[in-house]
């Protein structure tokens, strides 16, 4: 029987150390994450579920454990070690903790966001980062796809169980989002074009287009007239 119960010991210590492991890699290297991305799950929420996964993982290795060993297994000088680094183990996995976390980062944002007059404006100039003309000051729409992706994380912590500790701002900033993005998206290709368009037209035919030039830099100027 002693022998049985220490085969179980090192079995069971082999599988914890193996979701150690895991944790220690953490969820964003990770192949959960990957199939996360794939499922449109996002990454807090996806963080969350990788938690919860192993955190049961290592609560039914202790179920094992006191089924075979007592209840009191854990006190016992074999599986003295043994339920420390579970114990260790399951504080690191505390989603709720992960959750507490998002909250901070996104008050934190949100704070900075409304102390900036610029995001009262549809249209900003900013500096382009593409295709090798960094620098180049350019209109572009005022979204934060942030915000889009905070809509998608409400709603997957909600199903996860964390509706009620949401705070209501996170959640009017999220709905507000799902109301802008589709001007957003309206305008930001817009842009664009106009932008593809005004590289291609030269000084020598600038002068026939101008009437047509101005007209749109007068609607761009309306978006900072607010």
């Amino acid at each position: 029987v002693k022998e049985f119960q220490m085969q179980l010991i090192a079995t069971v210590a082999e599988a914890v150390g193996k979701l150690q492991s895991k944790f220690t890699l953490k969820y964003e290297s990770s192949p959960a994450a990957r199939i996360s991305r794939l499922r449109g799950i996002p990454p807090v929420a996806g963080k969350i579920l990788w938690a919860k996964q192993m955190e049961r993982q290592v609560q039914t290795l202790m179920e094992r454990m006191s089924n075979v060993l007592g209840p009191n297994w854990g006190q016992q000088l074999e599986g003295r070690q043994l339920r420390k680094t579970c114990d260790e183990l399951l504080a690191k996995l505390d989603a709720r903790a992960f959750f507490r976390n998002w909250i901070r980062e996104w008050e934190k944002d949100l704070t900075s966001a409304t102390t900036s007059k610029l995001n009262s404006y549809p249209v900003i100039i900013g500096h382009e980062k593409n295709k090798g003309r960094d620098g180049q000051l350019v209109a572009m729409v005022n979204f934060d796809e942030k915000t889009e992706l905070l809509f998608k994380e409400i709603r997957h912590l909600k199903w996860l169980g964390f509706g009620k500790e949401i705070p209501r701002t996170l959640t009017m900033v999220a709905d507000e989002s799902v109301k802008r993005y589709p001007y957003a998206v309206a305008v930001k290709t817009a842009l664009r074009s106009y932008q593809a368009v005004r590289v291609l037209i030269t000084p020598e035919l600038e002068g026939l287009v101008m009437p047509q030039l101005l007209e749109i830099r007068e609607l761009i100027s309306e978006a900072f007239d607010v």
